[in-house]
């Protein structure tokens, strides 16, 4: 019997069996693909903070970002820039293969192209039915750690990680690019209702373009694909799309007996933006502390499992709240009230406050520019537009 078991090796996955190997434990990771680190759904844009936080290794890092260009429906545009690099570009199969190789190291073992189809849990133990290249596999273990993205098969079969905000849908293309110089943000309902567009430059060749929609991210990725090469910008090449869901907010419960659920697969992303790498780790984190500790005490039902949950939601769960609820305002907007704000934006100091924002933790700034900085700008224009001066 293992210690533990993690099922699948993404970077939440890896890590967590990494830090539960270090700490002594029998660790098992369980992956579907026969690689780890494909395909590659993400575009790998970080914070600073994710290297300052954790031990990961640097050598992923392709690209440091200090600027971006946010575009409007029609066209107009703003700039935001720091002094210093806010954000990086990581090679996504590259950053979990070495994540991979670190717990192999501390003496994990993982069994690629091993899909789990099934988890049950007794007194003594989880027990995790598996097919590998079309043989059945059964193992045990003390405890389960669900690292499974966005596949809901065996968190549904447990009533575990239930939704509680819809999923986005997410598509990128890895193509050439030709004049991409600075990363572009698409601002615009109509290309991405409910979402955005990006084009990230990757390194001096390449570049990623994709973007979140609640509908159709397909067809409207190709448009924006279409619009960027008619523009000179990037060549598609033939470039193959990659699509999945990707999760709104938590979702919970993220524990039972002898079970723990982390990741996307626990709904830890930004609610703003969908990022999941940095929040994910955060709740491996979580995972690993409480693991420890109900595995040192023999003690593995939920009600000792529970302080995981009650760690990350401690942490993020604010900035889940505060980033959906703007989300929704942001939802409900038009094409014609995009341009609107952008042309206040560009008129205002802004874009200045907005490059002083935390790239993980940037609600809090995002309503202060929203309530003070915005509709200042709404009343200084209506008493503009009025003849309405203050005494």
């Amino acid at each position: 019997m293992h210690d533990v078991i993690v099922v699948g090796a993404g970077p939440t996955g890896c890590y967590a069996a990494r830090e539960l190997a270090k700490l002594g434990y029998g660790v098992l990771v369980l992956e579907e693909h026969t690689e780890v680190g494909t395909p590659v759904h993400c575009t790998g844009v970080v914070g600073v903070e994710l290297y300052r936080r954790f031990d990961l290794d640097r050598s992923c890092i392709q690209t440091r970002l200090a600027s971006a260009r946010f575009l409007s429906p029609s066209g107009q545009s703003f700039r935001v820039a720091s002094p210093q690099p806010s954000a990086l570009v990581v090679d996504r199969r590259h950053f979990d293969q070495s994540l991979a190789r670190q717990a192999l190291a501390h003496g994990a073992s993982f069994l690629l192209g091993a899909r789990a189809e099934r988890v049950s849990t007794t007194d003594q133990q989880s027990v995790v039915h598996a097919t590998c290249l079309g043989d059945p596999l059964v193992f045990s273990a003390r405890l389960v750690i669900l690292a499974t993205g966005t596949d809901e098969c065996l968190t549904h079969q447990l009533d575990l990680a239930r939704k509680s905000t819809p999923c986005m849908l997410g598509g990128q293309l890895f193509v050439e690019s030709l004049s991409l110089d600075e990363v572009e943000i698409h601002l615009s309902p109509s290309l991405a209702p409910g979402g955005f567009a990006w084009a990230v430059p990757a390194n001096g060749h390449g570049a990623r373009v994709g973007l979140i929609a609640s509908r159709e991210p397909r067809t409207r990725l190709l448009n924006f694909a279409d619009a960027l090469e008619a523009r000179g910008a990037i060549r598609r090449n033939g470039a193959k799309m990659t699509c999945r869901p990707v999760p709104g907010g938590p979702r919970t419960p993220s524990y039972g007996d002898r079970v723990i659920v982390i990741g996307d697969a626990a709904g830890q992303v930004k609610s703003t933006t969908s990022g999941g790498i940095y929040y994910g780790l955060l709740g491996a984190e979580a995972a690993v502390r409480s693991a420890h500790e109900a595995l040192r005490l023999g003690d593995l039902g939920a009600a000792r499992l529970a302080n995981y949950e009650q760690s990350w939601l401690k942490h993020i769960g604010r900035e889940q709240r505060t980033g959906r609820t703007l989300r929704r305002l942001y939802a409900n907007l038009t094409d014609r009230d995009m341009d609107a704000l952008f042309w206040l934006t560009r008129r205002t100091g802004i874009p200045r406050l907005l490059s002083q924002l935390r790239f993980d933790w940037h609600t809090a700034g995002l309503l202060t520019v929203l309530w003070r900085d915005v509709l200042g700008a709404v009343t200084g224009a209506a008493r503009e537009h009025t003849g309405i001066t203050a005494d």
